[in-house]
């Protein structure tokens, strides 16, 4: 063998592919300080969580209060959230689901928020159905023009077919298909389990089911000195980042109206404490300072979003400022409890979106521009120069 051939065999340009699949350097490797997130430092896209505790304890409720923040865009818990349109798989009850979405969603805020509710059973250990599943899933979030997902699967028991819970290979099974889920829509899929009567820091099941989860959290009742109906989520594993601390939450009654009888009916209602609650345990690192658009143009590209998602709904409405600010999302969070701040800011987007030509407006509120006039006797606006 010459010199040349021996160099060529040697040190080829790439390394040898291992069963077809290139290797990673890890040399070149650099950890990315900032990672896309659902919910900053606690849910990722493209990963698996499961969420374990005991029976009637407030899990659903925590669960769709989770998925509103999400659909809304709104801070959870004291975390940043990215809005995400949500799949709820509800297995066990769709009524029930619905009926703790009801508290959030009710409001004006949440109108064009993307929360979709599937009344069925997915089974997890059915590679075929998975892949219906995770191409279905990927058109309803591309419907919804949302760039991130959120999937949640309530619960683990009957969406496993005909799988045992104990046993490692089904679980494992189950696990593995869902990842193919999260990495092909780079969703992030949370799984809804419960917690065996003797635990109180894991799944019911196999270790397999704490083990094979990159995110994994437990709901626990708190302190008798706490507010009645005070629960708390605790995370016992984060494979993305650091953990965060325990979330608190009071489970009460929302009121819907009454029944037939004249008494008052409510629906389970999840509130979130606020960060500085004596059940959070220690304050949150403040969220490192990006560079890309102003605040100014994610303000005016989230409330062009909205005025879209209203515009499919009813091409003719017009809307007010203040409703539009009620269901902006992440770009207003920060100003949200300054009402006149909210005020001037949601004007100045609409400002930016009337001088480029997106929206109209006129004495009824803005919309989407149409090439139909305003109606008569209205006059448009006419921002400043």
């Amino acid at each position: 063998m010459n010199t040349e051939t021996q160099l060529q065999t040697v040190n080829p340009e790439q390394p040898p592919r291992i069963l077809g699949q290139e290797t990673i350097s890890a040399n070149d490797h650099q950890p990315n300080p900032d990672p896309d997130y659902i919910v900053q430092r606690f849910l990722f896209p493209g990963e698996v969580s499961m969420f374990a505790g005991p029976s009637n304890l407030g899990k659903s409720a925590i669960v769709a209060s989770i998925a509103a923040h999400v659909a809304m865009g709104r801070n959870f818990c004291g975390m940043r959230v990215s809005r995400a349109a949500i799949l709820y798989v509800a297995a066990e009850a769709a009524k029930g689901a619905l009926n703790r979405t009801h508290p959030f969603l009710s409001q004006t805020s949440a109108r064009v928020a993307a929360f979709e509710v599937l009344d069925m059973a997915v089974d997890l250990s059915n590679p075929n159905e998975v892949k219906k599943f995770t191409a279905d899933a990927e058109k309803l979030r591309d419907y919804h023009g949302c760039d991130n997902l959120l999937i949640v699967f309530d619960t683990l028991n009957l969406c496993m077919g005909d799988g045992d819970e104990n046993s490692s290979r089904d679980t494992g099974r189950v696990l593995a298909n869902a990842n193919y889920i999260a990495k092909t829509t780079n969703a992030h899929v949370l799984i809804v389990h419960h917690m065996g009567a003797s635990e109180s820091s894991r799944p019911r099941g196999s270790t397999t089911l704490t083990a094979n989860v990159d995110t994994g959290f437990t709901l626990h009742k708190a302190d008798d000195n706490q507010p009645d109906g005070t629960v708390f989520i605790r995370v016992n594993k984060q494979r993305e980042d650091k953990k965060p601390a325990p979330m608190a939450f009071q489970i009460k009654g929302f009121e819907i109206g009454q029944n037939r009888h004249g008494e008052m009916s409510t629906v389970p209602w999840a509130v979130p404490f606020e960060p500085g609650s004596s059940l959070v345990e220690e304050s949150r690192p403040k969220p490192p300072r990006k560079t890309g658009p102003s605040v100014s143009s994610l303000r005016s590209e989230d409330l062009l979003r909205v005025l879209i998602d209203l515009h499919k709904q009813d091409i003719q409405a017009w809307h007010r400022p203040k409703d539009l600010g009620e269901m902006s999302s992440e770009p207003f969070n920060g100003i949200r409890s300054n009402a006149d701040t909210m005020r001037k800011k949601v004007r100045g987007a609409l400002d930016a979106l009337l001088k480029e030509g997106k929206i109209e407006e006129c004495d009824q509120g803005v919309r989407l521009r149409s090439a139909r006039p305003p109606a008569e006797g209205h006059t448009p606006y006419r921002p400043l120069h």
